[in-house]
């Protein structure tokens, strides 16, 4: 269900604010799901999940494929590298993002303290 949430909220986030929004709700859902095991994994995977949907919508009604290619071969880079690159800011933006989010909370199971050792 958190999965489906953050998916949600990701599409929502960049279909009106942008990519910028990426790292904002990342935080925030890193924040919210410290106790979850890997949320930052779990984060990242809705924020490229989101991305792809809306990509996959722009494609359908727009003209991305031409744009893709255009753009790929701009940069002397196949159009496959590009797409991967593509989905893999989103990625690395939130997942980052919530990472920081769950490290911040006391609670959270995604970075555990080590213990102090007794010098004596």
């Amino acid at each position: 269900m958190f999965l489906l949430i953050a998916i949600l909220l990701f599409t929502a986030a960049e279909f009106l604010l942008g990519w910028w929004s990426l790292p904002v709700v990342g935080l925030i859902l890193g924040l919210i799901g410290a106790r979850r095991r890997l949320v930052s994994v779990q984060v990242a995977v809705a924020a490229a999940v989101a991305w792809g949907l809306l990509l996959a919508w722009t494609g359908m009604t727009g003209n991305l494929g031409t744009f893709m290619q255009a753009l790929a071969q701009s940069m002397s880079l196949p159009t496959a590298v590009l797409a991967v690159a593509t989905v893999a800011l989103p990625l690395l933006l939130a997942g980052l993002a919530a990472r920081l989010g769950a490290g911040m909370r006391p609670e959270s199971n995604e970075i555990r303290p080590q213990k102090p050792a007794l010098n004596g």
